[in-house]
């Protein structure tokens, strides 16, 4: 549960903080960056404390600011980061900024033909892209995987399931009524010669499904619901859940086997896909701003836990990734005027000065 919280909360931070660097004045009262100032770019000063135009900023070590950074982060509660309010108006403004959505649906388009079009071209198959470990866990998490009975009830409980059931018994029935051919060996017994025998027996085939057709479908209509009660009974039975969990792991592993890029659904179905998902991520955003109860609800239960409860570490590698990143921006022209200084900063030389 921590886990899935913990995702969540990553993904509402990265969304609110792309939105917020497009609104610079929502973006300072929420924290996340500074109004940009303009820094003189006479010439690099990466080292070098020192002051351009309206800021001056000398950081510590290169080998301690991610940590740092990291670690006051995971050290705030997500009320301190977040004021409630302020997220609200933001959601509201997101939701309701048509210029912002037009915006972000060509790069969500640009992101999904990307991905779709190496889907497409991967011959590979699930399982060779995973390891054998992993392969195994996942075939035996779906063998002995414990579903609901609630889920396993709401689903047969549905019309589809319903009509399915008498669609089943429908055939069944009639396929008894063809292999049995009660009528047909009547007729065979009567005196008569053989064409006029396979009319008669023709006419009352025909006669008999217009009339017992109906009245089993009559039936069925009435025995529908009690046979998907049994087949409910049947799938939750203790007995069968060892047989029907091997028939999961078989449609795993199945699946896990054929390519990538069999797994995809057409082209066609895919742009509904898209489009579908598109909708659905505005609609819930919408939601989010017009249900202010949510937020209300999320900083109650969370507001005064600290980041660090919640979110995972991060691994050094991602560390080590972020610091490389942030020394390559350094290099930049956009990072002239700040710093990484090679010693360590005295009292408070490290703090933003505003003038």
């Amino acid at each position: 549960m921590q886990r899935s919280l913990a995702g969540v909360l990553l993904l509402a931070c990265s969304l609110l903080a792309r939105a917020a660097h497009q609104r610079p004045a929502l973006a300072h009262t929420l924290g996340f960056a500074a109004p940009p100032l303009a820094l003189p770019r006479s010439q690099n000063t990466r080292g070098v404390c020192r002051r351009g135009g309206a800021l001056r900023m000398c950081a510590a070590p290169a080998e301690t600011v991610v940590d740092r950074a990291d670690g006051w982060v995971r050290g705030q509660t997500f009320a301190e980061l977040f004021k409630k309010q302020e997220v609200k108006n933001l959601l509201q403004e997101i939701a309701e900024d048509s210029d912002y959505w037009m915006n972000q649906r060509k790069s969500f388009d640009q992101v999904v033909d990307l991905v779709e079009q190496y889907l497409r071209q991967e011959d590979r198959s699930l399982k060779s892209l995973l390891r054998d470990g992993l392969t195994n866990n996942i075939l035996e998490k779906v063998e002995t995987l414990d579903v609901s009975p609630d889920v396993v009830k709401a689903f047969m409980r549905t019309p589809a399931v319903e009509s399915m059931a008498g669609a089943i018994l429908y055939t069944g029935i009639f396929e008894f009524v063809q292999r049995a051919d009660i009528l047909g060996n009547v007729v065979n017994n009567l005196p008569v010669i053989g064409p006029i025998r396979q009319e008669i027996n023709k006419a009352l085939k025909q006669t008999l499904d217009q009339t017992l057709g109906t009245q089993v479908k009559d039936f069925l209509g009435t025995q529908s619901r009690p046979a998907v009660e049994q087949m409910i009974q049947f799938v939750l039975s203790k007995d069968n859940k060892a047989g029907f969990g091997l028939s999961g792991r078989r449609l795993a592993d199945y699946v896990l086997s054929r390519p990538v890029s069999s797994l995809l659904p057409s082209e066609e179905s895919a742009k509904d896909l898209r489009e579908d998902l598109w909708k659905a991520s505005r609609q819930v955003v919408g939601s989010v701003a017009d249900q202010s109860e949510i937020l209300d609800d999320v900083f109650a239960k969370i507001g005064d836990r600290k980041v660090g409860e919640l979110v995972p570490k991060f691994p050094e590698s991602a560390k080590r990734g972020m610091l490389a990143l942030w020394r390559t921006f350094l290099d930049s022209e956009d990072g002239v005027g700040l710093g990484l200084s090679a010693g360590k900063p005295a009292g408070r030389a490290r703090e933003r000065d505003l003038e």
